[in-house]
């Protein structure tokens, strides 16, 4: 989870998505009217080289100085995108990892106003799966101007706790429980600053170890705060649950080939060996980036909702951020309600 460390404090609420659809104005106006607002990661961008790029890009434009939001530990960026959005933004850019951009995407959603990935972080996993660059930040700039507007699916997802209080979280990506969680929630944060997505290797390495879990499962429920006590429920041991949206993990491998951010369609991804050996064969494949199914490994779509029940508790991770121990995850689609600049 990143820890930003400068910039105003602010303790307001900046967790709740909004639905503000279009603002007054903003998708017409005129070139010399339009303004790139920049929510920036103090630490993860470099913040110099970041103001000159998008400095080139606002004159080779003609539009408006660009304005600039920091986050901090406190304020992750929902509270700065938000305030950039109701300022009128044309575009609202975020610099930094998945959280920063998980936090800013989060005021957007529902809304006309496009967002433009900087990506500073290890993973980048929404920008990989929308093809902007993760190697290079000028390119990345460039889709600014440059790039197409495209619609991505979001997920809404509320976790009940072991204690019976809930949270809700959005997902641009994939949110899981089991052996992916396991791995975030090891991961040496230095040796991440090291060596990158190698220390998500070394941290699978030990979660290989941990016992399966127990799980009831749902798809397309017509209503998501049902008990899963009915026909059609699932009920398996697995080593790993994953819903997605896209097939990207960690280090640009490919889940599921066909899994794109805009299809409109969930992936649960249900992976159940009967040994390590066969935990180790699916691991292979995600290594040698060929499609992650196989005979221990069910598929399932959905276009509205999941419901999965782990009464034991378990650990479950958001888009790669660990959120802490869960009993039930209920997970609701909205197709394309997030616009994203994409080459």
């Amino acid at each position: 989870m990143e820890q930003p460390t400068s910039g105003p404090r602010d303790d307001g609420p900046d967790d709740t998505p909004v639905d503000r659809g279009a603002r007054p104005g903003a998708a017409d106006a005129g070139k010399g009217d339009r303004w790139i607002a920049v929510v920036a990661h103090p630490v993860k961008s470099n913040m110099t080289e970041l103001r000159r790029e998008v400095a080139e890009v606002t004159r080779r434009n003609g539009w408006r100085e660009a304005r600039w939001w920091e986050t901090t530990a406190e304020e992750t960026g929902a509270k700065q995108a938000r305030e950039a959005f109701e300022a009128g933004a044309s575009v609202v850019a975020v610099s930094g990892g998945d959280g920063t951009v998980r936090a800013v995407a989060r005021a957007l959603v529902g809304t006309s106003t496009p967002l433009a990935i900087l990506p500073a972080g290890t993973g980048n996993l929404l920008a990989r799966a929308l093809g902007v660059s993760h190697t290079s930040r000028e390119e990345a700039v460039r889709m600014i101007d440059e790039g197409r507007h495209r619609n991505v699916d979001v997920m809404e997802a509320t976790l009940t706790r072991p204690d019976g209080s809930r949270a809700s979280e959005l997902s641009l990506v994939g949110l899981g429980i089991g052996l992916n969680a396991d791995i975030m929630a090891g991961v040496d944060e230095d040796m991440k600053k090291r060596a990158g997505w190698l220390a998500y290797v070394v941290s699978g390495a030990r979660a290989l170890r941990r016992n399966a879990i127990r799980v009831r499962y749902a798809e397309d429920l017509d209503d998501v705060s049902v008990s899963l006590q009915r026909a059609g429920v699932q009920r398996a041991q697995v080593r790993s649950l994953l819903v997605v949206t896209c097939g990207v993990l960690v280090g640009g491998l490919r889940l599921l080939e066909e899994s794109q951010p805009d299809d409109g369609v969930m992936e649960t991804v249900i992976a159940a060996p009967r040994s390590h050996l066969g935990l180790v064969w699916q691991l292979g494949r995600l290594v040698s980036r060929r499609d992650a199914r196989g005979p221990d490994v069910e598929v399932l779509r959905s276009t509205r909702n999941v419901v999965v029940e782990c009464p034991r508790g378990t650990e479950a991770q958001v888009d790669g951020d660990v959120v802490g121990e869960v009993t039930r995850i209920e997970v609701t689609l909205r197709p394309g309600s997030l616009v994203a600049l994409a080459p």
